[in-house]
């Protein structure tokens, strides 16, 4: 009788011991899908996030190229330094902005170099001068490296003056 007590027992254990290491295991499985489920949604956050950004670097780059194109003098014959930027409005909502330098046409036997900032508003605004350079100084970088600014707001502008031709 003793001994089958102590089968009993052993048994009982042995099942205890089962059934926790089965829920151990279904424990760590669900952490791992919801791990998981959250890194997707990280990872389409993300994304969302950079198709947001690019959208709005091409539209800038659009009608900052668009502008110069518009109303000029002065005519630009190269851009420096376009960088993609943002400022904090008091609600924390952000504002984009393109700010950069270009190469006034009518100066050629000086480089003197403009600043720029062209702001996404209803539907943007363009400042040139010191204007511009007040507007870049209070803002912050984006890191934006899919492709040079300059290089696509330099082409944009170009393509806008040969359709003109």
């Amino acid at each position: 009788m003793e001994k089958n007590s102590t089968t009993l027992n052993l048994l009982s254990i042995s099942i205890l011991i089962f059934t926790l290491f089965l829920s151990s295991c279904n424990s760590r499985s669900k952490n791992n899908i919801h791990s998981s489920k959250s890194s997707s949604d990280s990872i389409s956050l993300a994304e969302t996030q950079n198709a947001s950004q690019d959208s709005i670097v091409h539209f800038l780059l659009d009608v900052a190229a668009k502008d110069f194109h518009n109303h000029q003098p002065p005519v630009p014959s190269g851009f420096r330094n376009v960088q993609f930027k943002y400022l904090t409005k008091p609600d924390e909502e952000k504002t984009y902005i393109i700010c950069g330098q270009f190469l006034n046409q009518d100066n050629h036997n000086t480089e003197e170099w403009t600043h720029f900032a062209t702001i996404k508003t209803d539907p943007y605004e363009q400042w040139i001068g010191s204007n511009a350079l007040a507007y870049c100084q209070d803002s912050k970088e984006i890191t934006y490296t899919k492709f040079d600014l300059s290089i696509a707001l330099k082409s944009r502008y170009d393509s806008l003056q040969n359709v003109s031709k």
